[in-house]
């Protein structure tokens, strides 16, 4: 929740609390004032029946405020639309018809004689289902249209984002084809025998390979996602022999599980960006999978001071952002005295997908 919206819905949580008080004041005082009028034997029943209207009222708005909220901590709309719009309306009809009875009934054995019949009873609950349905289909209405609004304005944040990636490429004057053609003529001079250059040289063709087949896709397998990190950790293991532990360990029954592209190579490149190698105190990357479908990538802290020319802008924010636009998640950051963790949510594609319809 950004900054605009927080303050937005706290306003809007003030105003209602301010209107619940002034509800609860008046019921308070108007009760009163019946309790006098009844010891006396003389009411109006019009007073009766404003008492319970603003007594239901209270207890309406309060009760279906709680409902939300409780929903909303297990099923918010963004995860699981479908599944948050029917237990929402199942439980604010029933709260809403049980809350009626309950409190008619109350009011009708305290202020009359009589209790309520069965006829009474079932007018009270027809005209309750023609009151709350409507104003239910203008809540849900007004909602549906609200998030149809945010997925287009979101869309567009994608598309923009885009852009800007397409530009930085066209601004490196560097086409693919050009690059490819000369790391073939590089593979061509390098000689034969030599078997560790020309491994090399491979494993980074297929580094830039995938970044280039998938700098458009928001989403990629974590098992396509592995397969590039193996070739970004034998390119690592090049270039920092002795100084860098890189340690994989992610059971198979999480690849079919989705994740933006480059994720994890950010994390790792974040990682040797702020951290200090050397033979003697040797970099440590662990990646490991969670129950809770996380991919959690922990490196040591050896904290070293970033020069500004090494500072591009992206990285964890730009990993943040895009599972927020993406799949309406997001990623853990933490840091302890000797260990920084980075943990990435895996993404159900369905799930994503039902977001994006909504």
């Amino acid at each position: 929740m950004n900054r605009r919206v927080a303050v937005r819905f706290w306003a809007l949580y003030k105003v209602q609390l301010v209107l619940l008080v002034l509800i609860g004041i008046i019921a308070v005082l108007l009760w009163f004032w019946l309790e006098t009028m009844k010891e006396e034997g003389q009411y109006p029943v019009y007073l009766v029946a404003l008492l319970w209207i603003l007594v239901l009222i209270a207890s309406l708005w309060t009760g279906n405020l709680l409902i939300y909220d409780l929903i909303q901590r297990k099923y918010s709309w963004e995860s699981a639309f479908n599944r948050r719009f029917y237990l929402q309306l199942f439980w604010t009809l029933l709260y809403t018809l049980g809350c009626i009875n309950f409190t008619y009934i109350l009011f009708k054995n305290h202020y009359t004689a009589l209790p309520p019949d069965q006829n009474q009873m079932i007018l009270l609950n027809i005209y309750g289902l023609l009151f709350i349905l409507p104003v239910l289909s203008i809540q849900f209405g007004l909602l549906f249209l609200r998030k149809w609004k945010q997925s287009i304005v979101e869309k567009e944040h994608i598309k923009k984002e885009q852009v800007q990636s397409e530009l930085l490429t066209l601004k490196s004057h560097l086409s693919p084809h050009f690059l490819f053609n000369n790391l073939n003529i590089l593979s061509s001079l390098i000689d034969a025998e030599n078997e560790e250059a020309q491994d090399y040289l491979d494993r980074f063709t297929m580094v830039y390979r995938y970044v280039l087949r998938n700098r458009e896709n928001e989403l990629i397998s974590l098992a396509e996602e592995l397969k590039f990190i193996q070739s970004y950790e034998f390119l690592l293991r090049r270039r920092f022999p002795s100084s860098l532990l890189v340690e994989t360990r992610i059971p198979s029954r999480y690849h079919h599980w989705m994740l933006p592209p480059l994720s994890m190579q950010m994390v790792l490149e974040n990682a040797l960006k702020h951290n200090k190698l050397s033979e003697s105190n040797p970099l440590s990357i662990k990646i490991s999978a969670t129950n809770t479908d996380e991919i959690v990538i922990q490196n040591t802290l050896q904290t070293r001071a970033v020069p500004s020319y090494e500072k591009t802008g992206f990285g964890l924010e730009n990993i943040r952002r895009r599972y927020w636009l993406i799949a309406k998640k997001d990623i853990g950051i933490s840091k302890g005295d000797d260990l920084f963790t980075v943990r990435l949510p895996l993404i159900e594609k369905a799930s994503t997908h039902e977001h994006i319809d909504h």
